[in-house]
């Protein structure tokens, strides 16, 4: 988005176009994401009737969701009516957890005014329970939530692997790592050092499954557990990618104290979350905000000088920030 919300309402016409356009745009890319219609396209164009036919479509209907694709320049369209895959539409065959994911939180999202009345995420009053426990009792959903956040990690990794030297460390513990994704790239780019990643039981089962290949699985340990009542012990650099923002205050502090416990004298601790500016600016981590006020009681991107309380509440000091103007920052914290 070129304009501020603010910045487009200068012209309510403009406004209005956008909206159709968001909200057509999210119809779309969820429809053809649940099913699965352009995993019917190959290397070579096909014929739309045919696509339609191996679909399970209308030709007509499905006519019109491609010409609104091949409008917003995401798939082409011949002259011979033969629909052609492009970079983009491959590219989002290859990432499309995030639309799927719409289908969960998007209608919690219409009910964020009673989290703003009640201090409850709309998720936990649309479903009736909180988001990780809604996801322990459902693998498929979790699976494609674990997806999400692999496909997410990815667009991070190239901003820190650029932009982040992380200082001389040996053993790494990636603290709600998730299936591997962070620490399987930390470990490429240092390849004299170990690894473990740690998360919830059923999570780290899935991540040994997906690891089992790995080249690196000699250097990652993969341990399962909670963080709110230990953390592993004896590293010397500890990662958290966006996992403080999913709690509020004292949750935070407790697995930042849990941390402390475990890490070596001259040990590091990297948050790797959004820095929101000190007052209110254009800032992508605003609209995250947002969802987290959403989809978790207590969760929330922070301010540096926020991320500096819980620090010092923790027993750790701020070292060094890596700040991303367009995603999340790398902020770095010692033992106090």
């Amino acid at each position: 988005m070129t304009k501020t919300l603010g910045g487009l309402m200068d012209d309510f016409g403009e406004f209005h176009a956008w909206l159709v356009q968001v909200q057509t745009s999210l119809w779309v890319l969820h429809a053809v994401s649940r099913s699965e219609v352009l995993g019917h396209l190959g290397d070579d164009p096909m014929p739309m009737a045919v696509l339609a036919e191996k679909a399970g479509m209308k030709t007509d209907m499905l006519r019109r969701v491609m010409n609104f694709l091949a409008s917003q320049e995401v798939i082409e369209i011949g002259d011979d009516d033969c629909v052609r895959h492009t970079a983009r539409s491959r590219a989002f065959q290859d990432r499309h957890e995030i639309v799927r994911w719409l289908n969960v939180n998007f209608p919690p999202g219409l009910k964020l005014q009673d989290a703003m009345k009640t201090g409850v995420a709309s998720f936990e009053s649309h479903y009736g329970e909180p988001l990780f426990d809604y996801l322990s009792e459902r693998p498929a959903i979790a699976g494609e939530f674990g997806k999400l956040m692999s496909s997410i990690t990815s667009a991070i990794e190239a901003f820190i692997f650029s932009h982040h030297a992380f200082r001389p460390f040996t053993r790494a513990v990636d603290i709600g790592g998730g299936h591997g994704r962070l620490m399987t790239r930390l470990l490429t780019e240092y390849p004299s050092v170990t690894g473990v990643i740690f998360d919830l039981p059923g999570t780290a089962a899935q991540a040994e499954k997906t690891l089992a290949a790995s080249p690196l699985k000699d250097r990652i340990e993969i341990v399962g557990g909670d963080f709110f009542k230990a953390a592993p012990k004896g590293g010397d650099l500890y990662l958290m990618k966006q996992i403080l923002h999913d709690w509020g205050d004292e949750e935070c502090v407790t697995i930042l104290k849990n941390i402390r416990a475990g890490i070596a004298d001259k040990g590091r601790l990297a948050v790797i979350d959004f820095l929101l500016p000190e007052k209110p600016a254009p800032h992508p981590g605003y609209a995250l905000d947002i969802n987290m006020l959403c989809l978790l009681t207590g969760g929330r991107e922070r301010r540096l000088s926020e991320f500096e309380e819980l620090f010092s509440a923790a027993g750790f000091s701020l070292d060094r920030v890596t700040e991303n103007p367009h995603g999340q920052s790398v902020i770095e914290a010692v033992p106090a």
